[in-house]
């Protein structure tokens, strides 16, 4: 039981002389104990009244004394002060840190690497304009009721009928007066809707629309002036571009005229090319800081990179429907233009679609495709500065677009255009031809060469899940479907069909071959020789399969070489997706291992090297190659809107 002071003050007694008796149960620390019996020695209590008194203080000075110790202890030094103590730990644990190699002191760990704050993550790309930004800002409403306030003039008018309600889920003011309509604060910045949330009805972008479109916390006095100067650095393609490749491109050529069905020739099926490939690759380097920009404001979801070789622009499409072109010379000081231009480093930036974008390739030197989830396809002309819609897909809805070539394609909210590929045999065409797959399993083909007979060539269902990609064999003929079901189907296109609407009564093609992944397949894409046949799926594998063009009746393919490759990217990162170089069977991918790294491998799977670097501090989950042969350059977006051009 706990006494009280009073009680242990009672507890004490003198003897006949005066001296003051304690009990053996009182509680001290032995450093007061003797300080106490020190002072007795010198200053006895004379009578009962004049100890107790002296008790009392001696037990209000114990217990300050519990409260603050006078001495810390640490690794066997005493300190008086607290502060010293807390300074000398510090110390110690940062003297632990640095002798484990995680001190700013140890150069030879950059995989985990403790900075002294001098050192900062490249802030080169596009920045917020703050004070566009903080302008934009309105300020929140108070969250106080009506019933609280006594303001009974407003009531929302709610559905309770949830299929009945109205589709923008926008609720309607009834007033006393019986007015019908928006809350006012609420229309201010509503911007007019078109047909599943595009940016526009369908009309051609200019560079000033396109800029103006982006959030306002992106657009700078000096944007379009930046984008100009983009794009006037862009010239036609010089006639060495394919000279300096080798000359057994010239035999390819001749070989794809000659015989279409057949596999193009490799041109580095020699001990020569892989040496020349072996040292192109060793070259490469991600140390310099100039080349990592912030591209676009949302995660990264197509890359793409310019083919000219006198000037290296990399292109990325991101979440929000955002396109970002990066001059990666243009920013790092070469002039005193480039000097005074801080807010972007080389980065312009369009918002020419409103849903994420799923391709980016560049037709030549002056036309770059775009596509995007929200059905709309765009083509980017470089002379004129203009985003022109060169298709999209409408519902029946509305007959507004019935003369669109796309009326009547769109199923609802469970329909959009998974992915885009530009038909290659007509590649060199201003007007493309494209490949189209959905979210519900069809794929068809678009035929935009000549204006006034533009059509859709085939439209066939090969899935009931969604596929993620299509990829045509340099054959002309052998189109590669992949997609959710965790198959890759090969089909001849001759015999496709338009079966929308029960138009024909023929059956759905069957497939020439199968390849099972057993999970869903991110990609599969045809290597530039036709050679090869390149999937990447979250079964964690990489597959290469060998002449899976050759076989017939709907057989099932093992794959000839499979690569085990780490692909849960979870839910913030954006799915791996293996590809090819544009003129060499040789490819890359990203990688989640640590230290962070970009992947190259050859045609038979080798991993080439892992590429790593002082600038290469997250993963890059889209990859691509520079078309040139000359020089290798990769290029990589992560899921922050980041840009890393490798060379």
């Amino acid at each position: 039981m706990t006494t009280t002071r009073k009680q242990e003050t009672q507890k004490n007694r003198t003897d006949v002389n005066g001296n003051c008796i304690r009990s053996s149960s009182t509680r001290r620390s032995s450093a007061r104990i003797n300080k106490v019996e020190k002072d007795e020695e010198e200053y006895p209590a004379l009578n009962y009244n004049e100890g107790t008194e002296l008790m009392q203080e001696e037990k209000a000075s114990d217990d300050e004394g519990d409260e603050k110790p006078d001495a810390y202890v640490l690794d066997g030094v005493e300190f008086n002060n607290y502060q010293d103590f807390v300074i000398a730990k510090r110390k110690r644990n940062q003297k632990v840190l640095m002798s484990l190699g995680f001190g700013p002191s140890s150069s030879e760990n950059k995989r985990l690497k403790i900075t002294d704050g001098t050192t900062i993550p490249s802030q080169r790309g596009i920045r917020s304009n703050k004070k566009k930004s903080a302008a934009k800002k309105v300020p929140l409403r108070s969250r106080k009721s009506s019933r609280i306030s006594g303001d009974k003039t407003k009531l929302v008018a709610l559905d309770y009928f949830v299929n009945d309600w109205n589709r923008d889920n926008t609720a309607t003011i009834v007033s006393q007066e019986g007015e019908i309509g928006e809350d006012a604060d609420d229309t201010k910045d509503q911007r007019e809707e078109f047909f599943n949330g595009r940016v526009n009805d369908g009309t051609d972008l200019s560079l000033k629309d396109a800029i103006e479109l982006n959030d306002p916390k992106w657009i700078h006095d000096d944007s379009i002036m930046i984008a100009e100067s983009i794009f006037k650095g862009l010239k036609p393609v010089e006639e060495s571009f394919v000279e300096r490749s080798s000359c057994k491109l010239e035999k390819i050529q001749k070989t794809r005229a000659m015989s279409p069905t057949s596999v193009i020739s490799s041109i580095q099926d020699t001990v020569s090319w892989e040496a020349q490939i072996a040292g192109k690759v060793e070259e490469l380097s991600i140390d310099n800081e100039e080349c990592v920009a912030k591209v676009t404001p949302d995660r990264i979801y197509s890359v793409a990179a310019h083919p000219s070789e006198s000037k290296l622009i990399c292109c990325a499409g991101d979440k929000q429907g955002y396109v970002g072109l990066w001059d990666v010379d243009g920013g790092c000081g070469a002039s005193s233009e480039n000097k005074n231009n801080k807010n972007s480093n080389g980065v312009s930036l369009f918002r020419v679609h409103s849903r994420p974008i799923c391709c980016l390739e560049w037709l030549n030197n002056e036309n770059l495709v775009t596509a995007s989830y929200d059905g709309s396809i765009r083509r980017l002309n470089v002379e004129t500065g203009t985003f022109q819609e060169i298709f999209a897909t409408y519902d029946d809805s509305d007959t507004t677009y019935a003369e669109d070539l796309g009326f009547g394609l769109d199923q609802g909210y469970r329909y959009w255009t998974q992915s885009v590929m530009v038909d290659h045999r007509y590649k060199g065409a201003s007007n493309p031809s494209l490949f189209v797959s959905t979210s519900i399993g069809d794929v068809f083909h678009v035929d935009l060469r000549v204006g006034g007979k533009q059509s859709i060539t085939f439209h066939e269902s090969l899935s009931e899940k969604k596929i993620n990609t299509v990829s045509l064999h340099p054959n002309g003929t052998t189109l590669a479907a992949s997609g959710n079901d965790g198959t890759v189907r090969l089909f001849d296109i001759r015999k496709f069909h338009d079966s929308r609407g029960g138009l024909s009564t023929k059956k759905s093609p069957k497939s020439l071959c199968i390849q099972t992944a057993g999970r869903s397949i991110n990609s599969s894409f045809f290597s530039p020789s036709g050679k090869k046949l390149l999937t990447t799926s979250f079964a964690d594998r990489v597959d290469i399969t060998e002449d899976a063009h050759l076989h017939k009746g709907g057989v099932t393919v093992k794959p000839t070489r499979s690569i085990r490759h780490n692909n849960q990217t979870g839910r913030w990162l954006t799915t791996f997706q293996a590809t090819w170089h544009p003129k060499m069977d040789i490819f890359c991918c990203g990688s989640l291992n640590k230290p962070r790294c970009m992947e190259i491998f050859d045609a038979q799977g080798r991993l080439l090297r892992q590429v790593v670097g002082e600038s290469l501090t997250s993963v890059m989950s889209r990859t691509c190659f520079h078309p040139s042969t000359d020089k290798l350059i990769m290029v990589g977006g992560n899921s922050s809107g980041r840009m890393v051009a490798i060379r």
